[in-house]
């Protein structure tokens, strides 16, 4: 299993642990059950936009 360091503003951090609390409730590993959550919708965002923009780029050839 990985592990990755991140920084983000005290804000942020609070944001998320609220939101993530109030899915997930008090169960131990809910941090990073949310992060896991919200890294793997961000990947599947980001490869849905650069497959979109690679079969334009192609069209365009």
């Amino acid at each position: 299993m990985g592990c990755v360091t991140i920084c983000i503003s005290d804000e942020l951090e609070i944001a998320f642990r609220r939101l993530v609390r109030l899915k997930y409730g008090e169960k131990q590993g809910k941090i990073s059950r949310g992060a896991t959550e919200a890294i793997f919708d961000w990947c599947q965002r980001e490869r849905i936009k650069l497959l979109d923009e690679d079969q334009l780029f192609d069209d365009e050839r």
